[in-house]
């Protein structure tokens, strides 16, 4: 019987793939030390026998994971809270309070909504006007993962390829490069985009419409075009944002806005449903899924959706992972669940996520909830799993085993701590004194009273991370932690062997308060700026480091192939920095190739060479066209600039900020992209780099994508599909919208 149970418990359990592999990563490093030959000295041999006895632990440490699992999940609660079902049962604790202060469970909604009340009441998240200008619109095509604008100067998320834990920048076989991907970061983890192509048709995302089109060469043949700006609810808008093809499956991803304002009138479940609030009108975002078993008709078989506006997504196999940022205004009402918590729905019906899936962050950075969902692209129609984490999120990276959601803060907030603070006297003029500041006249206005103090603070921002397990769609938040500094975009972080990498820029700044009440002043002073790179085990917790790198510059692209870690800082110069990353508790900088220039986005193109795509600049920092290299990273401690191309003309790419925009191709020897007014496309050889054509668009810098089918080049725009041969880049065709 005793076996039979056993046997039956241990077929449930279900240990966290991270820290499995972590352990048994680091199990091999030990035992690996232990077996290298030392020469004979007493105090090697303890350190011989340690690293033995560290390594049988780790060892043991992994048999009792796979045999007893889900330890590790008890991840720390004193941070996380879930919550638990109505129905459960309270603590049976005979110290309420301190059962509370410690696991922090919640029975009710309602103790959920005195929770956020009081977070506000403590926090300062500002109006809900500034809120709403903190809390990035939707990320939409032209847009990086924060929502900001694609412009010159930077942006948070947006860059790519398909390293980082999987391919390390090799190219595919010949079989398989018959036609180009959307590129992405993580060999097996798609990500959306608004032009794909599955080699025989390319599907593109125009003004609302999905259009399809079959291609032969030089023959294009408009299918059938998709109204994905419609929707069932004709009382609400939809805005396409982008889209997945997967086999027979086409998956448009959207937002979902209420066309009536007057809310006053509607009851307030009509409202919730929808998750608009009167000063939100990005409601929701929906997940619809086509079958092209015939492309000429495709048919729309089932729909997801979920609270907030769009954060991101991804696709692992056949399950869709769709995140989401839901506000929370001061309309939420205490019997009214649905006014302050995230709901899912599909057949048009919502239900609001239960408490059992709710989990509470005691250093939320806004009033909002990150709603993570897994859909099964075969069974549309139902989640597999959700979960939601009151706290706002800005970046995401997906491995086929992880979901990463980082949250940046620049100290200020609820989301940051201050490093120092100090009250002084105020011994300023007093012209620099605030009116609210008055000279003591017992002391004939040489001094100031105690209560006229002036109070300075030091501030350094921060990134809360959160980490979520997938295992066949299913969700589970595992860990969360945070580091110094803020994440450029979704390259700046990165899983491999169970250790997850970070590379930040480090800002701090300074506040000094003068007076008190509405005429009190604040003087905001910048700081240093540095650049940190940190490794973390699978319960985020800091193993390793290396801070204060490249003082008074910032990130401009990060890159990780394997046990080496690649970015570039820039002020003058631009100092790519190579980085040892085998011993994740002793990260080693290599070298620090310091060349005129930046690169903002960085692609493994073999096992030696690593393309950058950026700006050039003289020696004061002035930056100027365009410009490609090909570095030379055979030997990670003398990395070297062996080819670049200066785009004369040119200023501004897509690409730089988009990876999506931009193909590469090893194997062919080619890359391309859109670059001001044009499309180039670039061929490599050991010879350098040469442009190989420079083709004409009709509509300047937007939703501009390049793929290649065989020996076809195609340039995509929301006017038309152009068709040029890859043998020398005439216009073979065109296909106007």
């Amino acid at each position: 019987m005793f076996r039979n149970k056993y046997k039956a418990d241990n077929d449930t359990i279900n240990p966290d793939k991270a820290l499995i592999k972590y352990l048994s990563v680091r199990m091999k490093q030990a035992q690996s030390a232990s077996e290298k030959p030392e020469p004979i000295h007493s105090v090697v041999k303890i350190k011989k026998r340690r690293l033995a006895h560290a390594a049988a632990a780790i060892a043991a440490c992994l048999a009792i994971l796979l045999s007893a699992g889900g330890l590790y999940l008890h991840f720390n609660q004193d941070q996380l809270h879930p919550a638990v079902n109505t129905d459960q049962k309270k603590h049976e604790s005979t110290d309420e309070s301190t059962e509370k202060k410690d696991v922090n469970n919640f029975a009710t909604y309602t103790e959920l909504y005195n929770l956020i009340r009081s977070m506000e009441q403590t926090a300062d998240f500002g109006s809900d006007e500034d809120f709403i200008s903190e809390t990035a619109p939707a990320a939409m095509p032209g847009n990086n993962i924060n929502g900001n604008p694609i412009m010159k100067g930077g942006g948070a998320t947006g860059a790519a390829t398909q390293a980082t834990q999987a391919t390390n920048g090799k190219a595919n076989s010949r079989e398989t490069d018959s036609h180009s991907k959307t590129n992405t970061q993580v060999q097996g983890v798609d990500e959306a985009d608004i032009v794909k192509t599955d080699g025989e048709y390319i599907y593109t995302l125009v003004d609302g419409k999905l259009k399809i089109v079959s291609v032969n060469g030089s023959k294009m043949k408009m299918l059938s075009s998709i109204d994905v700006g419609a929707g069932s609810d004709v009382k609400s808008e939809y805005k396409p944002l982008e889209f997945y093809i997967k086999d027979d499956r086409l998956i448009v991803l959207k937002n979902k806005y209420k066309i009536d304002s007057d809310y006053s009138s509607k009851p307030r479940a009509e409202i919730a449903y929808d998750g608009c609030y009167v000063y939100n009108r990005n409601c929701s975002v929906v997940a619809d899924v086509y079958d092209l078993s015939d492309r000429d008709a495709p048919k729309l078989i089932g729909s997801s959706g979920q609270s907030g506006y769009y954060l991101s997504s991804r696709m692992v196999g056949q399950t869709l992972y769709l995140i989401t940022n839901h506000n929370v205004y001061d309309t939420a009402v205490k019997d009214s669940p649905e006014t302050y918590i995230p709901m899912i729905y599909s057949k048009n019906k919502g239900r609001i996520i239960p408490p059992a899936d709710i989990y509470i962050s005691k250093e939320p950075q806004g009033r909002q909830y990150i709603v993570v969902t897994s859909v099964d692209i075969a069974n549309p129609d139902k989640q597999i799993s959700s979960k939601t984490v009151f706290g706002c999120g800005s970046t995401l990276y997906a491995s086929t085993e992880n979901l990463m959601i980082a949250s940046g803060s620049n100290g200020r907030n609820s989301g940051g701590t201050p490093v120092a603070g100090r009250t002084v006297p105020q011994v300023a003029e007093k012209t620099q004194v605030s009116g609210a500041v008055t000279p003591d006249d017992s002391a004939g206005g040489s001094s100031y009273t105690e209560k006229n103090k002036t109070t300075t603070t030091t501030y350094t921002n921060s990134t809360n991370l959160l980490r979520f397990s997938l295992s066949d769609g299913k969700i589970e938040l595992a860990a969360k932690g945070s580091i110094k500094g803020n994440l450029l975009n979704q390259f700046s972080m990165d899983e491999h062997n169970g250790v997850f990498r970070f590379v930040t820029t480090v800002s701090t700044h300074t506040e000094t308060t003068s007076g008190s009440g509405e005429n009190a002043l604040v003087t905001y002073t910048p700081g240093t700026t540095t650049n940190s790179l940190y490794t973390l085990n699978p319960k985020l917790e800091v193993i390793g480091k290396i801070e204060n790198l490249a003082q008074n510059e910032r990130v401009y692209s990060v890159r990780f192939s394997g046990d080496i870690g690649y970015f570039v800082t820039f002020r003058q110069t631009d100092p790519l920095f190579a980085v040892d990353l085998g011993n994740p508790a002793k990260p080693k900088v290599l070298s620090a190739l310091k060349i005129p220039g930046f690169s903002e986005y960085l692609h493994p193109w073999s096992d030696n060479l690593l393309f950058g795509l950026g700006r050039d600049a003289d020696l004061s920092g002035r930056a100027g066209y365009m410009k490609i290299s090909m570095f030379d990273v055979s030997d990670p401690t003398d990395v070297s600039e062996k080819n670049k191309l200066i785009l004369d003309g040119y200023y501004y790419s897509d690409a730089s900020y988009n990876h999506k925009a931009i193909v590469i191709s090893p194997e062919r020897g080619i890359v391309a992209f859109p670059c001001d007014n044009k499309y180039l496309i670039v061929s490599y050889t050991q010879n350098g780099f040469v442009k190989k054509a420079e083709l004409s668009v009709d509509n300047y810098g937007v939703n501009q994508r390049g793929l290649y089918i065989d020996d076809v080049f195609y340039v995509c725009t929301n006017k038309s599909i152009t068709a040029y041969s890859m043998d020398n880049y005439k216009k073979l065709a065109t296909l106007k919208f």
